[in-house]
């Protein structure tokens, strides 16, 4: 059997995410005493941009402690299997830490350059001409800079069948307030295809570009991913691969998504043995299309989540609703995208004329 690159560079991450286990003791324990202690403030500010800073200057003490526990405990020092294993450990954590937040650091301060004011002040002195691919870019308003991001990438799709299918389901990108976390919850509107971004990330296109990758509504037509489905298990390593697969699209963001993975693939297998052992410690995606914040600590019941919601809609379940002609006229296609977060393509091509079916095959048996 051959396996694709993007196949093998995730078996690389997968393998770097379990040897830097050790790495991932302290801030694991650290997350779930803060859990225990705060949880519910946590949740609310887990995604704002000061507490991710901060993460990241825990990142890098945890590196500094860690080592030290490690070389001033002399029974570990005597064993040579022990200490090859914690240099892997640390060469997969100084790999991730450059891949992921040292992108996440230069990544930061390009937004927060003020990139359309430059682009303004070259033109005005006749040097657009140095860099006119910048100029063009950058002297665009916001709304002009996203429909510019989504012409590139369906020009690259035309030539991308693989590409096209899943780009095919962005259909735009939404300013939402930054008030508003977008590192994990509700990050798109899977009905309509718009991927939810801040404003200040459209100073950088690679970004947008990744996004769309990642997080492109695709996995929630039951045609791709049968439904429900997990995230740790199921989801995160397709869109990961989407990701690998179109690396000459975006390639920063390609080099974050590597690192990032070093760091989160270690709950996949985590996962798996516990389910293999009879454990079933993982959450289904929600209805709403997103995934339980930490459910670990929610199934150890170390911190109650913020909200319960059921798993995602079947094809099966949504016609038991809705096919009963008398108790509900027919919703329009875009209103049971909505309401039961299918992709709108999927309703209008599938879904919706199975349930018409079924209403008018109920009307002439009653």
């Amino acid at each position: 059997m051959r396996f694709s690159t993007p196949v093998w560079v995730y078996a690389l991450v997968y393998f770097l995410s379990i040897a830097r286990l050790p790495f991932a003791i302290i801030p694991y324990l650290s997350k779930i005493g803060l859990l225990r202690l705060i949880g519910n403030w946590l949740q609310r500010h887990w995604d704002d941009y000061y507490l991710q800073a901060v993460r990241i200057v825990g990142d890098f003490l945890n590196v500094i402690v860690t080592v030290a526990c490690f070389y001033l405990t002399p029974t570990w020092m005597q064993i040579p299997a022990l200490r090859v294993l914690f240099l892997l450990a640390l060469m997969a954590e100084i790999i991730r830490l450059v891949t992921e937040k040292g992108v996440m650091l230069i990544s930061a301060g390009w937004q927060c350059m003020p990139h359309r004011e430059i682009a303004n002040w070259l033109a005005k002195r006749s040097l657009a001409k140095v860099m006119p691919a910048y100029c063009a870019y950058y002297a665009l308003g916001d709304e002009e800079r996203l429909a510019k991001v989504l012409l590139k990438l369906r020009t690259f799709a035309a030539g991308n069948e693989r590409a096209a299918q899943i780009l095919s389901y962005v259909h735009a990108f939404r300013i939402i307030p930054e008030t508003v976390g977008l590192r994990c919850g509700q990050v798109r509107d899977v009905a309509r295809g718009e991927i939810f971004i801040h404003a200040r990330w459209t100073n950088q296109p690679g970004l947008l570009i990744g996004i769309a990758l990642r997080r492109s509504p695709w996995l929630f037509d039951p045609r791709n991913l049968q439904r429900p489905f997990y995230y740790r298990t199921q989801a995160n390593r397709l869109m990961t691969l989407t990701v690998f697969e179109n690396a000459a699209l975006s390639p920063w963001y390609a080099i974050y998504q590597f690192g990032h993975e070093v760091k989160s693939a270690r709950y996949d297998a985590f996962y798996r043995i516990l389910s293999g052992v009879g454990i079933h410690a993982e959450t289904l995606v929600q209805e709403d299309g997103t995934y339980a914040f930490e459910s670990l600590a929610v199934f150890l019941k170390i911190i109650r989540p913020k909200r319960t919601l059921r798993y995602l809609w079947t094809d099966e379940e949504v016609l038991l609703a809705l096919k009963r002609p008398e108790q509900i006229s027919l919703p329009s296609a875009l209103e049971i995208a909505v309401r039961y977060t299918y992709p709108l393509s999927y309703v209008e091509e599938i879904l919706r004329p199975k349930i018409q079916s079924a209403r008018e095959n109920a009307s002439r048996t009653t």
